[in-house]
């Protein structure tokens, strides 16, 4: 039978912890629902919205994981198992293991499949062992066939993501006519089919630009601001701060995430 140790667990209904580490000699699988937060390994910037499946997200050796509440003072509920063991190896070479946030499908439960497998995981005898290892690999198996599964992007979703573009100021009203369809039923079906208010949406991809435009440049911050429609620097460092958790100053001086391309 091969390898696999358990080292630790938790459960945690409000979290708010800050991390910034680099694990060494183990791995470990979390789950997250109920909350919101951000996840960065080494210079790739994930934001994982509140969605009613949650998310799972791996930690392992190499890359640098930090993660923090995407809000001052929010919370989420976490979940984490810890462990080593030549198994891992397996489930990596098989591409079962995550390399990086995946949302829960539907169809899985993910906090009670992994409130199972952490009660099994802390029990003493040898088969509740061999049942958690067997039941935390049939997981892993359950999110890589549903990596693997093609993802349908609904038409109205993409014309709507096409239309918005870089708008960073959009028009909904107008965006709205376009659609031939209410601001009401706009906002109402992109929460739908995103999970995230069409605004939100809207204010995260300006402070993705804004980040990007901090690292890459050395444009002052009125200008950044101006270019990305706002009226008020000060306005624009508010929001950013909402978002980021940290000034833009702080954010240039840091290079805390660096978010993805595009």
């Amino acid at each position: 039978m091969s390898n696999l140790t358990f080292l630790a667990s938790s459960s945690h209904p409000l979290y708010t912890l800050n991390l910034d580490k680099h694990l060494l000699g183990y791995y470990t699988i979390q789950y997250v629902c109920q909350g919101e937060l951000e996840v960065a390994y080494d210079d790739q910037f994930y934001s994982l919205t509140d969605q009613p499946s949650g998310w799972f997200f791996p930690a392992y050796p190499g890359p640098r994981l930090r993660f923090h509440p995407r809000t001052l003072g929010g919370t989420w509920w976490h979940r984490h198992l810890a462990f080593q063991g030549d198994r891992v190896e397996q489930w990596r070479a098989q591409g079962l293991w995550l390399t990086e946030p995946q949302l829960c499908p539907e169809s899985i439960d993910g906090g009670a499949r992994l409130d199972t497998i952490i009660a099994l995981s802390r029990a003493t005898s040898r088969w509740s062992h061999e049942r958690a290892i067997n039941q935390l690999e049939a997981l892993l198996l359950d999110l890589a066939e549903a990596r693997t599964t093609p993802a349908t992007e609904s038409p109205w979703l993409a014309r709507v993501l096409a239309l918005l573009g870089e708008d960073f100021t959009p028009d909904y009203e107008q965006l709205a006519r376009t659609l031939e369809c209410s601001l009401a039923t706009l906002r109402r079906r992109f929460k739908r089919e995103t999970g995230q208010a069409l605004h939100e949406y809207v204010i995260v991809q300006r402070v993705a630009r804004a980040r990007t435009l901090l690292l890459e440049t050395d444009y002052p911050l009125r200008e950044i601001a101006a270019r990305l429609g706002y009226d008020s620097e000060f306005f624009f460092a508010r929001q950013f701060k909402q978002v980021a958790l940290v000034t833009p100053g702080e954010y240039r001086r840091s290079g805390l995430f660096i978010p993805p391309p595009g």
